[in-house]
């Protein structure tokens, strides 16, 4: 066969079953191919070139087509990653048979993963892609491979347990999503823009589902710093809508959801600081207790410092310093000096 029609043969059945991935994984459908009965190989980049000529006397389009189909080959391998995932994920619900064994979730899990970061440093580069082309963004590829880091670890139904290091995976992988959808927005280089919509809106729900279930990631980070990743997404998917009508459901829900989830972060941030300045008091008063003064300077805990509390000792800067100034001394010697007169007097 022509090695050329090879390629274009090739070329539309690994956009297919492309195709039919994206509709399945984003929709939750059966797959309609499946990947054991797949024996097509990736197209040959290099029957682009008409002639065979060495790379150095290739022109700049010849270079740009290789790299076209070197990245479209590497999309393809992440299809096969996203697709085995949702298989392992759905097998779970599965009744164990002989011929449809269940795999181990755990030892899979770990193997997925350096698979995943395989692909990922294996990216085609992006400085020789056509400056025009979305291959050249490194905000596009970034978000293929959260976008695949975020369907492994977040939430489903089809695993019921999620551990808190897989919520802090899917938290960040869903905030980097988030920053590079809006760049791709912002500088017109969406390709998909249903794709991106569905994506953006599922890392902005799993955003709001770690801040709700997770408290390990509220006191990690700082309420504005949620507030903006939660604005960020909010603020792109109103602008998708205004291209793609049918994206203001999802912009009209998630703006909902993070308006509630704004207020409670801001009223949780508030016990926190409440409970914070509690803590602080009870470890200052803690202090003044531990700290014998001496009596020619201050006063006695137990009168107070200054005629008040601890935070009043806080606010009289000079009788706390000469406080703790007079706790930093040696301690009065004039009992010991006593003592060592009556010493001298008996050997007299």
């Amino acid at each position: 066969m022509d090695p050329a029609v090879l390629r274009d043969r090739r070329r539309l059945w690994y956009t297919t079953y492309q195709f039919d991935r994206f509709l399945s994984i984003t929709l939750g459908r059966p797959f309609g191919i499946i990947d054991e009965s797949i024996r097509v190989e990736l197209p040959n980049p290099w029957v682009t070139i008409a002639t065979c000529r060495p790379v150095d006397e290739l022109s700049p389009d010849d270079k740009f087509g290789i790299h076209s189909q070197r990245a479209l080959n590497h999309l393809f391998k992440m299809t096969h990653l996203e697709s085995e995932i949702m298989h392992v994920q759905h097998s779970q619900s599965w009744s164990v048979k002989i011929a449809y064994p269940r795999a181990n979730y755990a030892v899979w899990l770990q193997d997925v993963g350096p698979r995943l970061q395989e692909w990922y440093t294996t990216i085609p580069e992006i400085n020789k892609a056509h400056p025009l082309s979305i291959f050249a963004c490194q905000a596009y590829w970034d978000t293929v491979y959260n976008n695949a880091i975020l369907l492994l670890h977040r939430p489903n139904s089809m695993v019921s347990q999620v551990s808190a290091e897989s919520l802090v995976i899917s938290f960040d992988a869903s905030c980097k999503m988030i920053n590079n959808i809006k760049l791709l927005q912002r500088d017109g280089r969406v390709d998909v823009l249903w794709r991106a919509v569905h994506q953006l809106f599922m890392a902005g729900l799993s955003v709001i589902y770690c801040l709700w279930h997770s408290k390990d990631i509220r006191d990690s980070l700082s309420t504005g710093s949620c507030i903006q990743t939660l604005q960020s997404c909010a603020s792109t998917l109103f602008a998708m809508s205004e291209t793609l009508h049918g994206a203001a459901g999802c912009r009209d829900v998630f703006d909902t959801l993070s308006s509630a989830t704004i207020n409670w972060l801001i009223t949780y941030d508030a016990e926190k600081v409440q409970q914070s300045r509690q803590q602080f008091e009870q470890q200052l008063n803690d202090l003044l207790q531990n700290v014998q003064p001496s009596k020619r300077v201050m006063p006695s805990v137990e009168d107070g410092v200054g005629g008040g509390t601890a935070m009043s000792a806080m606010t009289d800067c000079f009788a706390f310093s000469e406080l703790l100034s007079s706790a930093a001394q040696w301690p009065e010697l004039q009992g010991m000096v006593l003592g060592m007169d009556n010493v001298y007097h008996d050997l007299a």
